[in-house]
């Protein structure tokens, strides 16, 4: 049936090409699209703004869209109301940023939505398989409307919804060159990547199978998360590449966030993060399961974090900010202790601190945590806090090497190892006299000075032991694994 309707439409729509004006000669698939199941051509649907209100444009552009096509904005200001695209597969394209506007309609009701068990994003893709780019998304100051005061999210990408399954139960998602700008007070998330409920249901919120890149892009003065990427049980997650990284800037919480995933790969590589006065966090990662809000899911993959050639700018300078770049925990171990911890991972990155924040690193209940050859510069109270609250998740079996800390100055500690923490190996990095351990000496952990890069001493068995675990999760040669920690 679904066919025929699909004929059906396809049909009238090449019957009034011509009268409308609305759909462009074939052209080839551009080769940074990145879908997956894009054909050698495709249609082209142009949708251009009315000043006033486009959201049945639009939605009818994309109800249009064959698989492979692209749905093409022209230069302009797109007024929209609240819109779900349920199994899109094609690119969602726009004149570039500044180029291409889009923005809320002045008269935004929520209230179907929030009754539906919805999340009240702007925009919603679910299922799929979808890239976006080349456009600026942004909210005006204040109220978006007397109906809505707030919205959790500008866009969002999900494989299901409490109003609808994806066909596959997946989605693949590219994001590239878009702009995403709000306001504290009335934008809550940027990008949101997460099964799509309001309120938990029974037996928990279902987790989605996802796969996104994002890239080039920037996110700025939003309450929560640039982007936030959470309750996904299996995929591959980029947010950056080497010379394709992404700006986030002034998110009061955080400029990425990244809560309760499970089985995924994960690089976030050549991002630029700012954070002014008041803002808390660069990254926030939180590998918590979080029942019963969610449906409880076996991880049967190592779940691996890559941070690598990012640039941290951190600012202090407000009381009770407890600022960090980087927050990391892993409280699914003290729920799966049988399961291997999250692997976290994070090198050749730079950390510039101003006006003494808080802490570069915070880090609990993790295990198997490695920092190297990261360069830090200016002043802050905690270089790296190693911490844990809960005795059955001991934060352990990390290790810290050839980081350079000499242009670093802290008042409180450079590492600070708490109680509950044990069997760290810290290497190098100019320290001095500023660690703090409060265990006493009975946590086991090494700690030596000498410089691995200039040494000719290699290093210690301790070392290559506390990498089995990562090394193993990256398929390392073991013979190999000595050099790979140096390089």
């Amino acid at each position: 049936m679904k066919t025929v309707i699909r004929f059906f439409f396809v049909v009238m729509y090449m019957t009034l090409m011509i009268a409308c004006n609305k759909t462009e000669q074939l052209i080839n698939v551009s080769p940074d699209m990145d879908l997956k199941s894009a054909p050698i051509e495709c249609q082209v649907i142009t949708v251009l703004p009315n000043g006033y209100d486009d959201t049945e444009a639009l939605q009818q552009a994309f109800h249009d869209a064959l698989p492979g096509s692209v749905v093409q904005l022209g230069e302009g200001t797109y007024y929209l109301d609240f819109m779900e695209i349920r199994e899109f597969y094609g690119t969602f394209s726009g004149a570039g940023k500044g180029k291409t506007v889009i923005t809320t309609v002045a008269d935004l009701e929520d209230d179907l939505i929030i009754s539906q068990n919805l999340k009240v994003v702007l925009l919603k893709f679910v299922g799929g398989d979808v890239c976006m780019k080349d456009m600026t998304f942004m909210t005006s100051p204040g109220p978006l409307s007397p109906g809505v005061n707030r919205l959790n999210g500008i866009v969002h990408f999900c494989s299901r919804n409490a109003q609808y399954n994806s066909e596959e139960e997946y989605i693949n998602v590219v994001v590239n060159n878009v702009e995403i700008s709000g306001h504290w007070e009335n934008t809550t998330s940027g990008i949101k990547v997460e099964t799509d409920f309001q309120n938990t249901i029974s037996g928990g919120i279902p987790l989605s199978h996802v796969d996104i890149s994002v890239t080039n892009c920037s996110f700025n003065g939003v309450s929560d998360y640039g982007v936030l990427i959470q309750f996904v049980k299996e995929g591959k997650i980029v947010i950056g590449t080497k010379n394709n990284g992404n700006i986030f800037d002034n998110n009061s919480w955080a400029g990425l966030g990244l809560w309760s995933n499970v089985n995924v790969d994960v690089l976030v590589e050549g991002n630029t993060f700012i954070n002014p006065t008041g803002t808390r966090y660069a990254i926030d990662l939180n590998n918590s399961p979080r029942l019963p809000h969610l449906e409880s899911v076996q991880q049967t993959n190592v779940t691996v974090y890559n941070i690598e050639q990012n640039e941290f700018n951190l600012t202090g300078g407000k009381p009770k900010v407890y600022e960090a770049a980087i927050y990391t925990e892993d409280l699914r171990r003290t729920r799966y202790p049988e399961e291997t911890p999250a692997l976290v991972h994070v090198k050749n990155n730079k950390f510039n601190l101003i006006d003494n924040p808080y802490s570069v690193f915070r880090t609990f209940h993790m295990s198997g945590m490695v920092i190297r050859n990261n360069q830090l510069s200016g002043n802050g109270q905690y270089g790296v806090m190693i911490r844990a609250t809960n005795s059955s998740a001991y934060n352990e079996n990390g290790l810290m090497l050839g980081n350079n800390l000499s242009n670093t100055t802290f008042s409180v500690a450079s590492v600070w190892l708490s109680a509950l923490s044990r069997n760290w190996t810290i290497v190098g990095g100019n320290l001095g006299e500023t660690i703090k351990d409060d265990t006493n000496g009975a946590g086991n952990h090494i700690i030596t000075g000498f410089n691995v890069n200039t040494s000719e001493v290699p290093p210690g068995q301790t070392i290559v032991d506390n990498l089995e675990e990562m090394r193993d999760a990256l398929h390392l040669n073991p013979d190999n694994l000595l050099w790979t920690v140096i390089q």
